[in-house]
């Protein structure tokens, strides 16, 4: 699936990040978001979350992000 947050990613003043890896349409109509979270050194945590409720939480970082 092409959606444009694919591949970006965002960087926080203190050096933490988010970065948004894949997105699945799944059956039910309902689009689910592969994103991994940066805090620190270490393995970055790696989460998902519906479509909707990703836009209403991080949507505004990557609305307007260049990266």
């Amino acid at each position: 699936m092409e959606h444009p947050y694919i591949g970006k990613t965002f960087v926080f003043e203190d050096g933490n990040s988010i970065k948004v890896t894949q997105m699945k349409a799944r059956d039910e109509g309902k689009v689910l978001v592969t994103y991994e979270i940066q805090s620190g050194p270490g393995i970055p945590r790696r989460l998902v979350m519906e479509l909707e409720e990703f836009k209403s939480t991080f949507g505004h970082l990557f609305d307007n992000n260049e990266n």
